[in-house]
């Protein structure tokens, strides 16, 4: 999965998660974490609704 948002800093970060299933339990394991550059915060607040 993939999450794009801003933080409290206000900077727009991106990242890419799975969720694992363990025991009867659910957990979010991280892939990728990363800020975004100038031309994809250019292209996700043009396309955010």
């Amino acid at each position: 999965m993939r999450a794009i948002g801003k933080t409290r800093a206000g900077r727009y970060v991106f990242l890419v998660f799975m969720f694992r299933l363990l025991d009867g339990q659910t957990f979010i394991r991280p892939i990728s974490a990363r800020y975004m550059h100038q031309t994809e915060v250019d292209h996700y607040e043009k396309t955010r609704t």
